[in-house]
């Protein structure tokens, strides 16, 4: 232990402002422990200088955090001040993940459904949006872990219960350093009333403040100082240690000492060392009992660190399940401007039939109009099957890159898949089905949220008892003319005092914990009922998309069977004109029947697949269907090791 000493300077009596060296031999001393203060804080200068905004962080090369050390911070050994400096984040990078830079540089997008998937996963701007809440929920659970209140994750609101008495009230508060000054040191001859209450929070907390002070006071008599004029040099330092134990007790540890100096005559010691020295210890027995209750926060943010786990598979799936949509409409689309280019080839050829027939004189004149018009309408609708490939194009791309760059926008787009060979796996029975609806990421999340109004209730049933604490402290006082044998005094117990006591405190009609607590387990029943709502919702999703996707599968068969037979009649008439046996008119309506079946048969193998993507998705099996790995999908490269759960 370094002992500190403080140089007096003791007034003269004739004249205030000549002052002469009391403790002169103890300069070199107090002037290396002045040096090494000074040393200490410049070689930590870092540490307490004032951070770089977050834009400047530009570092690449900065390496992704630790998961757990989101939750725990920082450990202070052996180099305390890291508690003080900022956990390092991995910078953003809006560039193109290593996969589709990869396609890039191929000169191609050539991607099957679930490559495509793969890279939506891998460079989604709203999927990196939605991995931060599941690190938010870390970052969470560390403040409550330090005794503070969780502030929640979206998604995951706080139950309203936890809050009784007080709007962000946390667990435990800390108690400042008093100016009790030295304690029994005072002169006083009355009796005390002693109250102690709770110490610190779940993180330990060391309070020291210390303090000079220089006093000029005049006097009216010069029977009791001896003087007229009073100079009174004090120098305080006041230090305190505290926290919560998780089971509810608190305890603090203090420790006080002066150091005064006077120009009065009549004074026992000059300079005079006093210190105090205390030890209290605070503990409830009924309300704010047990470790269920101090560590509420604590339970409620572990829950929403699961809830936000749950939300972003949720979320996760939703997104898959939109893009593998859009890139089903972007296969029907290219089958469509197939259609209308074949379409269109088909009316030239009738148009130069046409003009070919009234040249030798078999067809009339006034049938030309028809079969230029009938080019111009098979003209207008490639175009505009073309504009919405092109549309849906960019909008692929834009699902599975960061930045749409001249390089993104010059590589084409190819699927490999078509509708037509895109995997059609039957259902599993439904009964086997209906039994996946609890493990949907929907119903645990309820149920997790079910868990946070449970905690509220228990807490709000704790807050309905009394209050009734149990405290006892243990102080040592000293008074002597120098700093080690005030220690030695203080040490040795000289002048004790020990106390003890309780405090009890009972509202008459307790009228706000009744109703902290019948709104607690209202809101808990009330997220029963969500529960038991969200299973039926889940189960009548996999109804629905089982059913859907049989009906789909019926359709598309009889709508397939509806083009052959359209496909050849078509074909018959279009060799029935060859031959002169028919006329432009009934060729004309063939092919009209023809492409309304196609489109048909193509609408209904749209619907059909993505029935199938519904199916998977009130299943559940999305990811599972297109090897995705939720762990690697939730962390990305914003943080190192797996998911806590």
């Amino acid at each position: 232990m370094i002992r500190l000493s403080t140089v007096a300077a003791v007034c003269d009596r004739q004249r205030f402002l000549t002052c002469r060296t009391v403790s002169a031999r103890r300069a070199p001393r107090q002037l290396i422990i002045l040096v090494g203060i000074l040393s200490f804080f410049v070689a930590n200068v870092s540490v307490f200088a004032q951070e770089e905004p977050a834009s400047a962080e530009k570092a690449p090369a900065t390496p992704s955090p630790e998961l757990q050390l989101l939750s725990r911070g920082r450990s202070v050994f052996p180099t305390i001040w890291n508690a003080y400096r900022p956990i390092p984040l991995r910078p953003l990078d809006f560039s193109n993940g290593p996969e589709v830079s990869r396609y890039i540089e191929e000169g191609k997008l050539a991607l099957s459904l679930s490559e495509f998937l793969h890279l939506v996963v891998e460079n989604n701007l709203a999927l990196e949006a939605g991995r931060y809440n599941y690190m938010i929920s870390q970052v969470d659970l560390l403040r409550a872990r330090s005794g503070q209140a969780a502030r929640g994750v979206p998604g995951a609101p706080l139950p309203a219960g936890l809050f009784a008495g007080a709007i962000g009230a946390g667990v435990g508060n800390i108690s400042n350093v008093g100016n009790q000054g030295t304690g029994g040191t005072a002169i006083s001859g009355q009796a005390r009333q002693v109250f102690i209450g709770q110490r610190g929070i779940a993180d330990p907390t060391l309070s020291i403040n210390t303090s000079w002070d220089h006093v000029l006071n005049p006097l009216n008599s010069t029977r009791v100082a001896g003087i007229s004029t009073v100079a009174i040099d004090s120098a305080v330092l006041q230090t305190r240690y505290q926290q919560q134990l998780p089971i509810g007790t608190s305890y603090s540890v203090s420790f006080n000492m002066q150091r005064q100096t006077t120009t009065q005559t009549r004074i026992l010691y000059n300079p005079a060392y006093t210190s105090f020295f205390s030890v209290d210890i605070h503990h409830p027995l009924l309300s704010g009992s047990g470790r269920a209750f101090t560590k509420r926060f604590v339970s409620v943010a572990e829950n929403n660190r699961r809830i936000a786990y749950e939300a972003f598979r949720g979320y996760l799936a939703t997104a898959l399940s939109t893009a593998a949509n859009t890139y089903l409409d972007f296969l029907a689309s290219l089958e469509r401007q197939q259609l209308a280019e074949r379409a269109l080839a088909l009316a030239e050829t009738i148009r130069l039939s046409t003009q070919q027939r009234i040249e030798i004189g078999s067809l009339a004149p006034a049938d030309l109009p028809t079969a230029e018009l009938q080019v111009a309408t098979s003209r207008r609708d490639l175009i505009f099957a073309q504009t919405n490939t092109q549309l849906l194009e960019v909008r692929l791309k834009s699902l599975i890159t960061k930045a749409i760059g001249p390089e993104v926008a010059a590589v084409p787009f190819e699927p490999k898949d078509d509708l037509a060979s895109l995997p059609d796996e039957p259902s599993p029975p439904l009964e086997v089905a209906l039994r996946r609806a609890p493990t949907t990421p929907g119903v645990r999340r309820a149920q997790l949220v079910l868990d946070n109004e449970r905690i509220a209730e228990s807490f709000t049933r704790s807050t309905l008892r009394p209050t009734f604490n149990v405290f006892a402290q243990a102080n040592s006082d000293a008074l002597a003319s120098g700093a080690n044998p005030m220690f030695r005094t203080m040490f040795r117990y000289a002048y004790p005092q020990f106390s003890a006591g309780f405090a009890l405190n009972f509202s008459i009609k307790n009228r706000a914990a009744q109703a902290d607590n019948l709104r607690a387990r209202l809101e808990r029943q009330r997220q029963e009922v969500v529960v038991e709502q969200t299973i039926a919702n889940v189960r009548m999703n996999i109804r629905t998309g089982i059913a859907n996707l049989e009906q789909s599968r019926s359709q598309l068969e009889a709508a397939h069977r509806a083009a052959v037979a359209s496909q050849e009649a078509a074909e018959a008439e279009q060799v029935r004109w060859n031959l002169a046996f028919s006329t432009l008119d009934s060729v004309y309506q063939k092919q009209v029947d023809l492409m309304r079946a196609q489109v048909t048969e193509l609408q209904l193998r749209l619907n059909h697949a993505k029935a199938v993507v519904a199916r998977d998705a009130a299943l559940g099996q999305t990811l599972e269907n297109h090897g995705i790995n939720y762990e690697d999908a939730l962390k990305g490269t914003l943080w190192k090791g797996a998911a806590l759960r």
